[in-house]
């Protein structure tokens, strides 16, 4: 019977520590590849919400708004105090509003545009045409947002043109569907047209409540009445 016999000088934990210097070789040079790749991903990401990202606008309006008359045409008139977030990067622009309203009850329909906004005294002036007294009123311009930014506004909502029918000509209940149109900023060419984003119409009902027996000469004489947004 022989005996196979190890080389002299063989130890059996050379075997052992060859393999462990290999395998820490080898995870020595995955570990940092894999860190390195994880931080790159985590910095792209991190450039694009707060560089890149193209701006994301959101149009809010409350449970209260107003309605009254331009006595200089006898126009209707929405005053919405309406305010617009960016959660985007970049800048964006609102560049038009415009706002359908339908009456519930007589089928009445009319659509206004964002005409002007509202001054810091236009609910405290009465309107006399006759002595040249108006309420402050500066015409609308695109809203400018700045990234991760918001503004703040009151749109006072016209007709193009006189409309004899009246969409609201008292007490009841009205549909209104606010639409707005956005722009975004174009620095990255085909690139933002990739990534823009339009803001969705948004639907509301709101209802008028019975004021007084004179409500047309009350918002003739520069009188708001409130209307409030049906639960």
């Amino acid at each position: 019977m022989s005996l196979h016999k190890k080389p002299a000088g063989h130890n059996p934990g050379d075997e052992a520590g060859e393999a462990a210097r290999s395998f820490t070789l080898v995870g020595g040079s995955a570990v940092p590849i894999l860190v390195s790749a994880l931080a790159l991903i985590f910095s792209g990401a991190s450039l694009y919400e707060t560089v890149l990202k193209q701006a994301h606008l959101h149009v809010y309006v409350p449970d209260t708004i107003a309605y009254t008359r331009d006595p200089d045409g006898s126009f209707e008139v929405f005053a919405l105090p309406v305010t617009v977030s960016n959660s985007g990067a970049r800048d964006g622009i609102v560049t038009a509003l415009k706002l359908q309203v339908r009456n519930a009850a007589t089928g009445a329909t009319q659509t206004l545009e964002a005409s002007y906004f509202a001054g810091s005294d236009y609910f405290s002036t009465k309107e006399d045409v006759a002595n040249n007294i108006r309420r402050s009123k500066t015409p609308f311009a695109p809203l400018s947002v700045t990234g991760r930014g918001s503004v703040t506004t009151t749109v006072l909502f016209y007709g193009r043109q006189y409309q004899e029918q009246r969409v609201v000509p008292g007490q009841g209940r009205y549909e209104l569907l606010l639409t707005a149109e956005a722009r975004p900023t174009e620095a990255l060419g085909f690139l933002d047209a990739l990534w823009a984003s339009d803001i969705a119409p948004q639907r509301f009902v709101y209802e008028l409540p019975q004021v007084s027996q004179y409500f047309e000469g009350r918002v003739l004489s520069g009188h708001s009445e409130r209307m409030f947004r049906a639960q």
